[in-house]
C-alpha cells in the first residue's frame, strides 16, 4: 500500500486490499484519517513527490514493496524489474528513503549506486531525473561516493545528460555533478576525464540561471586542484564577460571561481593584463552583499603583484575609504578578514602605507570584532542578506560558508573561537602594516 506520510509503497506480500486493512483498523479506533495531501493548503507534500517530469498512471496498489531492511532489499532488486510500472515505484520509494540516513548507508552497502549508474541513460526521462536526484544525495556520504567513484564513466554519462538533456534533467545532473565535486578525491577522478572543464564552460555560457550556478560551483571546485586545465580552455576570459551578468548570484560564482584561477602564477598575469583590480573597484559598493564578499575575496589575489599597486594608488582615496569602511561590519566577519587582507596587501606600496597612516590609522584600530557569544561560525547568504545561525551540517546546504579547521582529526567541525582569533590576528597584521618602516630610526 502507498503511505502518504512516508511517500512510499509499505507492502510486501498480503492476501487482501491493504486499504480495506487500514479502513478497518482506523474505524474501530474511531480515529478521522488525515491526509496532508488532500487538507488546506494543499502544498503539504515531500519535496520528493513533486518532480519535474511525472511518472504516468501509477497505481500504487500493484507494488510488493516493504518498509525496512527486508523492505529495502525487495526495492534495491526491483530497480531492474521488467515490470516498467515496478521500476518507477521502486525509484520513487529509494529517492524518499535515501532522506534517511540509516537507510541511506544500508541502500549504498547493498550496491544501489552501481544500479542507479545503469539506469542514468534510460530512455524514459523520469528515471534519468530521479537517478540524478538519488545519486546527489548518496554522494553526500563518504562511503557514497567511494562507490559512485569507483565507475569513471559516469561522469561520461552525466555529461551527455547535461549538454543534450532536457532543462529539469541537465539541472538533476549539475546538481549530482557538483555534489561529488565538493570532495578532492572526487575532483581527482573528475579531471581524468578530457572534455569536463570545456564542456562545463560551454554550458556557462548558454544555460539557465540555476544550472550555470551549479556549473560555476562545480568548476571552482575542480579549479581548486587543477586551475591549469581551466586556463588553457580561457576560463579567465568566460569568468570576466560574466561579470556584467545581471544576476548576482551569477557575479559572486563567477568571481569565486576566478579567485581560484588567481592563486596560480598565469592568472596573475592575467589579472593585470586585463587591469582586474580597477575592474573590482566598482563592484566593492554594489547594492548585494554576495557581490561585495566576492569581489573582497578576489581582490585579496589581485592586489598581490606590484602592477597591481601602482594601479590601486591611482584612486588610493576611493579604494581605501571604502575597504576602511567594510572592515567596519561585525556580523560579517568573512568581510572583514577579506578586505583587511587587500589592505595589507596594498601596504606594501609606500604611498599607499603613508594614505593609511596619515587619514584611516584610528578608525582602523576601531574596528570592532564579534565575541564568539555573538557568532556561531557560519553564514548563509540570502536575497535579504547574510543571516546567521546554527547549522553544522554545512557540508550538504547551499549557500552557506563553513569556517574550518585546516588541521586535526575533526578538519570539517566549525570552531567559531579559532576563526574570531584569525579575524583578531588579520586586524593586528593590518595595524603593524601601517606602522611598518623601511627603515630603523
Amino acid at each position: 500500500m502507498f503511505c502518504p506520510h512516508k511517500n512510499s509503497y509499505l507492502q510486501l506480500v498480503c492476501a487482501m486490499n491493504p486499504r480495506v486493512i487500514n479502513k478497518a483498523v482506523d474505524e474501530a479506533m474511531e480515529r478521522n484519517h488525515f491526509d496532508p495531501h488532500t487538507e488546506p493548503p494543499p502544498a503539504q507534500r515531500l519535496e520528493s513527490m513533486q518532480p519535474s517530469c511525472y511518472a504516468p498512471h501509477v497505481d500504487i496498489t500493484r507494488a510488493r514493496l516493504g518498509f525496512g531492511r527486508v523492505g529495502l532489499r525487495i526495492i534495491n532488486r526491483e530497480l531492474h524489474s521488467p515490470d516498467h510500472l515496478k521500476q518507477l515505484q521502486a525509484l520513487h520509494s529509494v529517492l524518499d528513503q535515501v532522506q534517511i540516513s540509516e537507510n541511506a548507508m544500508f541502500l549504498i552497502s547493498l550496491n544501489v549506486v552501481y544500479r542507479l549508474i545503469d539506469l542514468i541513460l534510460n530512455r524514459n526521462p523520469v528515471i534519468r531525473e530521479k537517478v540524478c536526484l538519488i545519486l546527489s544525495h548518496l554522494a553526500t556520504y563518504y562511503q557514497g561516493r567511494q562507490r559512485i567513484t569507483s565507475r569513471p564513466e559516469i561522469i561520461e554519462n552525466l555529461m551527455m545528460l547535461f549538454l543534450r538533456d532536457r532543462k529539469e534533467i541537465r539541472y538533476a545532473a549539475a546538481n549530482t555533478l557538483r555534489t561529488l565535486a565538493r570532495d578532492r578525491c572526487a575532483c581527482e577522478m573528475i579531471m581524468k576525464n578530457g572534455e569536463i572543464v570545456e564542456n562545463l564552460l560551454k554550458m556557462i555560457k548558454s544555460d539557465q540561471t540555476g544550472i550555470v550556478l551549479l556549473h560555476l560551483k562545480t568548476l571552482e571546485r575542480l579549479s581548486v586542484w587543477d586551475p591549469e586545465r581551466a586556463l588553457k580552455a580561457n576560463a579567465f576570459q568566460v569568468m570576466l564577460k560574466l561579470f556584467r551578468n545581471n544576476d548576482p548570484r551569477i557575479v559572486g560564482g563567477a568571481m569565486d571561481c576566478m579567485t581560484q584561477l588567481c592563486k596560480h602564477e598565469v592568472g596573475m598575469k592575467l589579472a593585470d593584463m586585463y587591469d582586474l583590480t580597477f575592474v573590482l573597484r566598482r563592484y566593492l559598493g554594489s547594492r548585494h552583499i554576495e557581490v561585495i564578499i566576492a569581489a573582497a575575496g578576489l581582490m585579496a589575489y589581485t592586489t598581490l603583484t606590484t602592477q597591481s599597486k601602482w594601479r590601486a594608488k591611482e584612486r588610493c582615496v576611493e579604494i581605501t575609504k571604502r575597504l576602511v569602511h567594510l572592515c567596519h561590519s561585525p556580523n560579517k566577519p568573512l568581510l572583514q578578514l577579506r578586505c583587511m587582507q587587500v589592505l595589507i596587501n596594498l601596504c606594501d606600496c609606500p604611498d599607499i602605507r603613508h594614505h593609511m597612516k596619515m587619514h584611516w590609522e584610528i578608525k582602523v584600530k576601531d574596528i570592532k570584532i564579534r565575541t564568539h557569544e555573538e557568532w556561531d561560525g557560519t553564514s548563509e547568504t540570502t536575497s535579504y542578506g547574510l543571516e546567521n545561525g546554527h547549522n553544522y551540517r554545512t557540508m550538504c546546504i547551499e549557500g552557506v560558508e563553513t569556517i574550518k579547521n585546516d588541521y586535526g582529526d575533526n578538519a570539517y567541525v566549525v570552531n567559531v573561537h579559532s576563526y574570531i582569533k584569525r579575524v583578531m590576528e588579520k586586524k593586528q597584521q593590518l595595524i603593524e602594516a601601517i606602522d611598518w618602516k623601511s627603515y630603523k630610526i
